[in-house]
């Protein structure tokens, strides 16, 4: 008899601290990444108003299931970049958009990569929400697809480390 006793305040137990986590993450809410929360109009309009500050001529095309593309002309070199918080889901149709402009790459946290980051994004997902939990800057970059013609160069223009 006193086993079945022990069992149950086991049990109680469990079930004390299941509540509790759930509780714990119901008052902490969902992640506070930065990625998420931030609409891709602002992000088009950022990347827009980079480009027209450096003279380029700009035009955007919405897509109905992929991020809309920024177009940026300046004398020979053409421009498209755009929103990449897709991941590695988007690389292949990115990679299609990006053929008639020039060699796709992906800027993110001032580097440049061939290929979505997609390691490198998730650690800053992970330090962007833990800054934010603890009350610090929470500005969260955010991952850019870019393609550019041959006459553009090497340049990533000022969108290496965009942060929103």
């Amino acid at each position: 008899m006193p086993r079945r006793a022990s069992d149950r305040f086991v049990l109680a137990g469990f079930a004390l601290l299941a509540i509790s986590s759930l509780g714990l993450k119901a008052v902490a809410g969902p992640p506070r990444d930065g990625l998420m929360d931030v609409p891709s109009d602002q992000l088009v309009r950022r990347l827009s108003n980079s480009l027209a500050a450096q003279n380029f001529a700009t035009e955007s095309r919405s897509f109905e299931h992929l991020s809309t593309i920024v177009f940026a002309t300046r004398g020979a070199c053409r421009l498209g970049v755009r929103d990449a918080r897709g991941g590695t889901a988007i690389e292949t149709p990115f990679a299609r958009d990006a053929a008639p402009i020039g060699h796709l790459r992906y800027l993110y946290r001032g580097h440049s990569y061939d290929h979505v980051p997609a390691f490198a994004m998730r650690l800053g997902r992970i330090e962007t929400e833990l800054r934010s939990r603890l009350g610090l800057s929470a500005r969260a970059p955010m991952p850019i697809a870019m393609a550019a013609s041959p006459a553009c160069g090497a340049s990533d223009y000022g969108l290496a480390d965009v942060r929103i």
